[in-house]
């Protein structure tokens, strides 16, 4: 079946994001999606009011990632989704090259490649890390874009309603069904700022430990509680 942009939802799960969602919003109605919905967790700041201000449809949702997600992908109506963070942008022809991919398989679990917003070695090593992680660990993150089939999202139940590490339980569901994410070929553009502020090795290294704290068996509100939120780390 072939697809088009209008075919796509993509979600924007929000706390306080005022400073970016702007620019995230213009770069998804530049990529042609059919509709854009705003789930906000909690924001005390511009956030709600702007994203109204631009059009796009609101829901107001507990917080947390997984749980914002789902309640966004309940009032989808297309047959493709996508989730986008609000400190990502997409390109002009990030949508299309979702629906490419998506014109070959019904059950579609994908990401896209990152083209991280700021100059240094660094950040094309890290770029380069990440993809491989997709291409050899089967897990992406949520700042790639996951990008699923709706038909495919429905039947495994969606994100585990959680605040923190939702991307990774995804990929762990999948790959029990022997579902594998797809690398598209177009990227996305990321926000530095998480690494600017703390660090290449030490945001990775940080990463490192809550995968190997989930795989001892840490609950993720545990883990949620050593990870701050990029709003609370302005704070």
């Amino acid at each position: 079946m072939q697809h088009a942009p209008q075919d796509v939802t993509v979600i924007i799960p929000v706390i306080n994001e005022a400073a970016n969602l702007q620019d995230c919003i213009a770069s998804v109605e530049r990529a042609g999606a059919g509709a854009i919905i705003v789930v906000d967790g909690g924001s005390t700041d511009r956030s709600v009011a702007l994203a109204r201000s631009l059009g796009v449809e609101v829901i107001l949702s507990s917080p947390g990632r997984g749980i914002q997600q789902n309640a966004g992908a309940e009032r989808a109506q297309t047959p493709l989704l996508c989730f986008l963070h609000a400190d990502c942008r997409l390109t002009e022809s990030s949508l299309k090259s979702l629906c490419l991919e998506a014109s070959r398989t019904e059950c579609l679990f994908a990401c896209f490649r990152q083209q991280i917003d700021s100059v240094g070695l660094k950040y094309r090593l890290l770029e380069w890390g990440n993809a491989l992680r997709v291409r050899f660990l089967g897990r992406p993150y949520g700042d790639q874009g996951i990008c699923l089939s709706t038909k495919l999202f429905r039947e495994i139940g969606g994100f585990a309603n959680v605040a923190l590490m939702e991307d990774v339980l995804l990929a762990q569901k999948l790959k029990q069904q022997l579902i594998r994410p797809r690398l598209l070929s177009e990227r996305i553009i990321v926000n530095a700022r998480r690494w600017q502020r703390n660090g290449v090795i030490r945001q990775t290294l940080k990463n490192w430990s809550l995968l190997r704290q989930l795989r001892r068996g840490k609950t993720t509100k545990e883990l949620a509680e050593q990870y701050r939120r990029d709003d609370q780390q302005r704070t």
